[in-house]
């Protein structure tokens, strides 16, 4: 008696193509592929941007004006509450365009972009809004 299944050979293909053959033409493709994709996601990273802004002269002088503007306690501190929110917000839209927001007082040396005037500038006008929606 014969054993069929020692003797039989019978070729494992897929539309004309070895098993073998297209596992590894799908892997080889699958990693062309993930190389592609790791490579744009690492030229993107290289484009972020380092910038610092001077957080404690922007505070500070905000502070300072509010202590001398004569306000109640309450009305200074929801005032300090407020511009606090505002400077926060405006950070973390730096943030968002890929930007690294470092603090000035932070970063010992190097040729860094600082952003103050426009974190300045935007905290202003977020303060603005808010005063006229509050009248």
């Amino acid at each position: 008696m014969k054993n069929i299944m020692a003797t039989l050979s019978v070729p494992r293909q897929f539309a004309g193509v070895r098993v073998t053959a297209l596992v590894v033409a799908v892997s080889m493709f699958g990693s062309a592929l993930w190389g592609a994709w790791a490579t744009h996601k690492l030229v993107t990273l290289e484009k972020r941007g380092v910038v610092t802004v001077q957080l404690s002269r922007i505070m500070g002088d905000f502070v300072e004006s509010e202590a001398r503007s004569g306000r109640p306690p309450e009305e200074t501190r929801t005032r300090i509450e407020a511009y606090l929110k505002a400077v926060e917000a405006s950070t973390q839209s730096l943030g968002k365009d890929g930007r690294t927001v470092l603090v000035a007082e932070a970063v010992i040396g190097g040729t860094v972009p600082d952003l103050t005037t426009q974190v300045r500038a935007d905290v202003a006008a977020r303060m603005g809004a808010l005063n006229h929606a509050t009248r």
